[in-house]
């Protein structure tokens, strides 16, 4: 049985590093702060160029990848110092160990910013999202010394938009259905990808701003800028289907999906349901990636936060949820135990096949039937939103 209704809104953070290689240097080495910063070379280097201005340097006007010599033109009382090897990578990883302390879901962009979904786990903050993307905030900052900006809302685009408003050190929150009204006013520059010569293109046909932009239509922008229509459409009106892509899906080694619970509860039609809902989401991602796996790990977090995980080797590779509900719930039968609650679900697919299209038959049922049947279900997922269609064993009746 399949139900059709509305989901629930994403909630993705994008979490930007502030002059992540001079804060680092000034972490590790503190009498750099107070005055101009420049990392790129020494005030002897003048045939390099800026790696990193910190924020009193910018001030000054001086900017990534502006010739060494013209930065010390405008700060001749800067620090100028070289890029110090290893400590940018060593502070990366330390953030991303804070990220996933508030949520598995991540999407590292570069060493210095990263998307997090935080969808499912605003249980500790209430539900608000702001309360816990101020919380990571200031536990970067009072651990490492070091400060990020937060853009947050219900998709990637809008809320790297955002991460940009209130540098340095600062949060914006675009609530939902409010994205078009905070982007309207922005220069049209401030939309990721739209460089110089777009610039010019958009300027030329009297677009300064993000609103101006929906004065055409997509045959002007695929005609007239060059640009994909469809993509500065959808940020003029504020919409982003894209899904955060978790780090360990750049490995290609596993995929995983969790769910933090509303509430502590040893309830178990409400658990099992909940763990075909994760169940679900994984597999549509493996779909979505193009991958199949056979080894299944089952998560959970109990009351008191202790973490436990069963795996199992299934038959047959698939990327399909019907092939692995019943393992799973026998896995998480294992992991049930007496008088304790659970707080967080999880699974985990690992040793995975890519480029595999060939189906291993089952003379109990039309493979062909329930492959298509999938398949369509993630068109209209992608469409519209994932919640939009949920099967009965995720359906509350």
């Amino acid at each position: 049985m399949i139900f059709y209704m509305v989901g629930k809104k994403r909630i993705i953070l994008h979490v930007d590093m502030d002059a992540f290689f001079a804060s680092c240097e000034e972490a590790v080495n503190p009498k750099l702060r107070g005055k101009p910063l420049i990392v790129g070379g020494t005030k002897k280097d003048t045939r390099s160029i800026v790696s990193c201005p910190n924020y009193l340097a910018r001030q000054r006007g001086i900017r990534t990848a502006m010739p060494l010599a013209r930065a010390l033109q405008l700060a001749p009382d800067g620090n100028f110092i070289r890029g110090t090897r290893g400590i940018y990578s060593f502070y990366s990883k330390k953030v991303r160990e804070i990220f996933y302390k508030y949520t598995p879901l991540i999407e590292p962009m570069s060493i210095d910013e990263a998307y997090l979904d935080i969808t499912d786990v605003l249980r500790d903050f209430k539900g608000d999202p702001y309360k816990l993307a101020f919380s990571l905030k200031e536990e970067i900052k009072s651990t490492l010394g070091i400060t990020c900006s937060i853009g947050i809302s219900a998709n990637k685009v809008c809320s790297k938009i955002a991460s940009k408003q209130n540098k340095p050190d600062g949060i914006t929150h675009i609530p939902p259905g409010k994205e078009k009204e905070f982007l309207d006013n922005l220069p049209v520059e401030r939309i990721p990808g739209v460089g110089k010569a777009t610039l010019k293109q958009l300027n030329k046909y009297g677009i300064f701003r993000i609103a101006d932009l929906r004065r055409f239509d997509r045959t002007f922008y695929e005609e007239e800028i060059g640009m994909h229509s469809s993509y500065l459409l959808n940020v003029a009106n504020g919409i982003d289907n894209r899904e955060v892509t978790l780090y360990e899906d750049y490995e290609q080694k596993s995929l995983s999906k969790e769910i933090t619970l509303d509430f502590d509860t040893d309830d178990i039609p409400y658990l099992e349901k909940e763990l075909y809902y994760v169940l679900e989401k994984a597999c549509s991602r493996l779909r979505k990636k193009g991958y199949k796996s056979k080894n299944l790990t089952v998560k959970v977090k109990y009351a008191d936060f202790t973490v436990n995980q069963k795996s199992k080797m299934a038959d047959r590779y698939s990327n399909l949820e019907m092939d692995f509900y019943e393992d799973s719930v026998k896995l998480f039968n294992i992991l049930m135990k007496k008088g304790k609650s659970i707080r967080l679900i999880g699974v985990k697919f690992a040793d995975l096949l890519s480029g595999d299209d060939t189906t291993q038959e089952d003379m109990f049922r039309d493979e062909d039937k329930l492959n298509r049947l999938v398949k369509n279900i993630d068109k209209i997922r992608k469409k519209y939103d994932y919640d939009i269609v949920k099967f009965g064993k995720t359906f509350d009746i």
